[in-house]
């Protein structure tokens, strides 16, 4: 106990045994200063000791006894690290610096344990105020516990027999695969070729102007996915309902005009199609989240809880300049915020083991342009999004491309075109789709002639 309450979590033995492994081997100095800082200790007088001998490590100078009481001297904090005696003691009480990395190890896990009880009581003291609305505090809550999550992420430096490893099994599943399919198949053979699937740690960008379909063309993936290969796919609606969403899909399974059912207009025969297709989806692991607002941290714990029960196919988020940061108030810029965003999506598709297609806006300096082509540079905020995604795919219908005026037979058939414009890990190009608006669909155009 102290001061008559429950001691905050920590190791006096391991924090003495870190500070006074590194007062007698180097390498015990890079295996701490690569893992933990000075708010890691819990006691004031180690973080005061760490604070100087991390000084000592930033210029490039020896740590040992002499270097180390020189910078305490100088800085007037000696007897802030405990007294000469005490840092002398630290060398001695030492049982073995080989075990550093245990030592390391137990410093890091009592200092992570200690901001969840702080981020917990911080939560406590927000909930009983009543001047913030709740979910500026469950944001905030968010917030509070990914900063946590992603500073006990190691991303440390691994030999390369482990590296070799892990391309070897993913060689062995290229070899093994039917068709050259690694990832999740979209349903769509030419895509699925160009891409070989989406893959379980890819960041995908789906842009498209306004009105081209990309909502429809995200939502006939996830049909794809979760019908075709029984894969759960979650979906996060900035923009439409869940009830909107389900009824794009069940026109579309049904293929039935969405205008005809949404204004009543549907016949007898149409409506059995509709329960035919209702009764179909309604097996399908889709989930649809369309509470809006939703921010890196909210999306990341929804499916971290989604995916322990099974594994995820996909994950897709409609549309990226809707997500908020969750930092309302912070001064940064759009542009400072959709960055964040991005590499917040791409380290969540990692952890979370799922491809993320993220639906984006272009910016409006298309609409001058007369050749309508999506370019890269036409992302909106594109620096950030065009740098973290593994694949960027551009939707665009025929005309945009070629003009009304083009003499193109096939103009007449709804030829659209899924444009591979980034591609990480394989070719670019474009795949030719063919769009049936009356039932927001996308089919491949080999399929046409089914129809």
């Amino acid at each position: 106990m102290e001061n008559g309450r429950r001691m905050p979590p920590n190791s006096m033995e391991a924090e003495q045994s870190v500070l006074g492994s590194m007062l007698l081997d180097q390498d015990a100095v890079a295996a701490a200063m690569e893992t933990l800082t000075e708010e890691d200790f819990y006691a004031p007088a180690h973080q005061v000791i760490f604070s100087a001998m991390a000084q000592l490590y930033r210029s490039a100078q020896p740590i040992d006894l002499v270097t180390l009481v020189d910078v305490l001297e100088q800085r007037n904090e000696v007897t802030k690290a405990g007294g000469m005696e005490y840092i002398v003691q630290l060398s001695r009480t030492v049982p073995t610096t080989t075990n550093i990395g245990r030592y390391v190890a137990i410093v890091e896990d009592r200092s992570a344990l200690r901001s969840i009880i702080k981020a917990g009581s911080e939560m406590v003291d927000e909930g009983f105020r009543a001047d913030k609305p709740s979910g500026e505090v469950i944001s905030a809550a968010h917030d509070a516990i990914y900063s946590i999550i992603t500073r006990q992420r190691t991303d440390s430096l691994r030999p390369i027999m482990e590296a070799l490893g892990e391309a070897f099994e993913r060689i062995n599943e290229a070899a093994l695969s039917k068709g050259g399919i690694v990832g999740t198949p979209t349903g769509y053979v030419d895509l699925d070729a160009m891409t070989a699937g989406f893959n379980k740690d890819q960041l995908i960008i789906l842009a498209a102007r306004p009105g081209v379909g990309k909502t429809s063309f995200a939502l006939n993936i996830a049909q794809n996915i979760a019908m075709g290969q029984s894969l759960p796919v979650a979906i996060f609606s900035l923009e439409m309902s869940a009830g909107d969403l389900a009824m794009r899909m069940m026109c579309s399974e049904a293929e039935i005009p969405l205008s005809k059912v949404r204004s009543g207009q549907a016949k007898d025969d149409e409506y059995v199609k509709l329960l035919n297709a209702m009764s179909t989806l309604s097996t399908a692991p889709i989930y649809i989240d369309a509470s809006g607002g939703a921010t890196v941290p909210e999306i990341r714990a929804k499916c971290m809880r989604l995916s322990a029960q099974r594994k995820l196919g996909l994950i897709i988020i409609d549309y990226l300049q809707l997500m908020s940061s969750g930092r309302a108030g912070r001064g940064d810029s759009r542009q400072q915020e959709i960055s964040e965003l991005t590499r917040g999506l791409k380290i969540l598709s990692r952890d979370v083991g799922a491809p993320i297609l993220v639906l984006s806006q272009l910016n409006r300096d298309i609409e001058r342009r007369q050749n309508k082509r999506p370019m890269l540079a036409d992302l909106r905020e594109s620096g950030s999004i065009e740098q973290d995604a593994d694949m960027v795919i551009f939707l665009a219908h025929h005309d945009d491309m070629h003009g009304e005026d083009d003499e193109d037979e096939n103009v007449g058939e709804n030829l659209a075109y899924a444009i591979l414009a980034k591609n990480r890990n394989g070719p670019t190009g474009e795949v030719t789709l063919r769009w049936i608006p009356e039932y927001t669909k996308f089919v491949a155009y080999s399929d046409r002639e089914e129809l």
